[in-house]
């Protein structure tokens, strides 16, 4: 059964391409504007949103947002294409919770690679693991992540950057190691400022993660108990 992938756009020559393109791996749900992509969002449950961000009546920011608000749809991996590509501009999109930001005009090998990685991410989780350290649990099967008993709402890329921290406890994660994990083969293509909006979006949702969290200048980040 092919994967089902929803797109977002209201261009109507981008929105052809993209349904062709997409069409050939794809199952490919369409929608002209924000407002109706939310509705196909609740009612078909695609496993993936390919998201404009300039459209009328409703941007893609607030399409993402309401997304991601909604239990419905919260959970569903979500990449903006966009003209806008200013590093502001990234970073508000990601903030907003999208897992992926790419700039128009895109490479569309760039972007099938990007859905694919997610769409692995998401589908492959394996054998049903519990990883506890200290007051932080990631149950590796729901792709969920808990501290103090509280379960907390994270995107596929803010789970998949605390889990690879998490079991790496103690010990400093590059910023090209996290690129190389969690981007894989689009890694060279994505800028290393990605992983710093995704950390503060963590540390924003989980407060306690700020104490466990670290910086490291230059090089990237360390989880500590």
């Amino acid at each position: 059964m092919k994967h089902k992938i929803l797109v977002i756009e209201d261009n109507p020559d981008t929105r052809r391409f993209l349904q062709v393109m997409l069409g050939r791996e794809f199952e490919v749900l369409i929608a002209e504007n924000g407002l109706d992509g939310i509705q196909k969002a609740r009612s078909e449950q695609p496993e993936l949103i390919v998201l404009d961000v300039v459209m009328p009546t409703l941007n893609g920011y607030d399409t993402c947002k309401e997304l991601k608000i909604d239990p419905r749809t919260q959970s569903i991996p979500v990449i903006f294409l966009s003209g806008k590509n200013t590093t502001a501009e990234i970073t508000y999109g990601l903030s907003m919770g999208a897992d992926d930001y790419l700039p128009k005009p895109f490479d569309h090998k760039e972007l099938l690679a990007r859905v694919k990685s997610r769409l692995s991410r998401s589908q492959n989780a394996g054998p049903a693991t519990v990883i506890k350290i200290g007051n932080l649990e990631i149950n590796t099967e729901k792709r969920t992540a808990s501290y103090n008993g509280t379960i907390f709402n994270l995107t596929l890329t803010e789970y998949d950057i605390l889990r690879l921290l998490s079991i790496r406890n103690g010990v400093v994660v590059s910023r090209d190691e996290i690129m190389k994990e969690i981007w894989r083969d689009t890694a060279t293509q994505t800028s290393d400022r990605t992983i710093d909006v995704h950390i503060r979006s963590l540390r924003k949702k989980i407060p306690e993660m700020n104490s466990h969290i670290q910086s490291i200048y230059g090089v990237g980040y360390k989880y500590t108990l």
